[in-house]
């Protein structure tokens, strides 16, 4: 379902990120509120590759998940996923997913790279990663899960449950 971006959403994003907000194709998800929380943004902006489609801007959400990562949860995580055939399996294929989609968006819009930048869009995972079993920044995941929920996102919001930030 496509929410397209209104003036007030867009102050509220560029007012969140302290920068204009570049490649905005659609709010995919919102608060209950009816805030902006995630957004869809254009695989290529002014030329370049963006590796991450899904932008986490709900402000209270993004404070909370920065809280998590500095206390050493993607860690946690990560080690979860390391010790877990199943874990790594399914984060695998969120990262395929999204490459997936990534491609299809690329497609769809019509957009085009010199060839040495196309494994960006084409082979990369959720913020550009390389490794399909890893994490980098829970807040990319976040938003993602926000539009396609997923067992890393589900991880993030038990764990938001119980943390009392």
């Amino acid at each position: 379902m496509k929410l397209e971006a209104t003036k007030e959403d867009i102050e509220k994003i560029e007012s969140f990120l302290k920068r204009q907000a570049r490649g905005v194709l659609e709010i995919s998800a919102r608060t209950k509120e009816g805030a902006p929380a995630s957004l869809k943004v254009s695989p290529v902006v002014d030329k370049v590759p963006f590796p991450t489609i899904y932008w986490l801007v709900d402000p209270i959400v993004y404070k909370k998940i920065s809280h998590l990562e500095g206390q050493g949860f993607t860690k946690e995580l990560q080690n979860k996923i390391n010790n877990s055939e199943e874990l790594q399996e399914k984060v695998k294929s969120i990262h395929e997913y999204y490459r997936d989609e990534r491609i299809e968006l690329f497609k769809e819009l019509n957009l085009e790279l010199p060839e040495n930048m196309m494994p960006m869009i084409t082979e990369n995972g959720i913020g550009g990663l390389r490794d399909f079993h890893h994490l980098r920044c829970l807040h990319m995941f976040y938003a993602y899960h926000l539009v396609r929920p997923h067992i890393i996102g589900d991880m993030i919001d038990e764990k938001l449950r119980s943390f009392a930030i």
